[in-house]
């Protein structure tokens, strides 16, 4: 169990999920103020490689769980289940994704950088205090 815990709660790990969510919502900020309606494909890259860091912790998160080990704050749960729920967001909304499809009925009217800003910020903030609430105990 030492390992899975290592790996959850590795501190580079959790500073790349959260600088990347930082960098996303700058970046999505930036093209929204010079009137993009799409992103490039370097920011879906990127994208992708900050859900990979993140699905790495979550997995270890839900092994740890299943084999009996508890944070210092049960709240950790709930910003668990919020920053999934933002990564799944953050996946569902790339082109071709499935909330798109299912969100977008005009595509000509659809601001990707508007969306992707918010989302990507409120994600570094629930990982942030994720693992405080993990770490800490509050």
């Amino acid at each position: 169990m030492a390992p899975l815990l290592t790996v959850h709660a590795l501190t580079p790990l959790i500073a790349a999920a959260i600088a990347g969510n930082a960098v996303l919502a700058v970046w999505a900020f930036a093209a929204q103020r010079r009137h993009r309606r799409v992103l490039g494909r370097a920011f879906w890259v990127l994208l992708l490689l900050v859900l990979g860091v993140l699905a790495v912790q979550m997995a270890a998160g839900v092994l740890l769980a299943v084999a009996g080990a508890r944070p210092k704050a049960s709240l950790h749960f709930l910003y668990a289940v919020l920053v999934t729920a933002g990564a799944v967001a953050q996946f569902g909304l790339r082109p071709g994704g499935f909330l798109r499809a299912a969100l977008v009925r005009d595509a000509a009217q659809f601001s990707e950088p508007r969306y992707l800003a918010l989302i990507c910020f409120t994600e570094a903030a629930l990982i942030a205090r994720a693992y405080m609430t993990g770490a800490f105990g509050h």
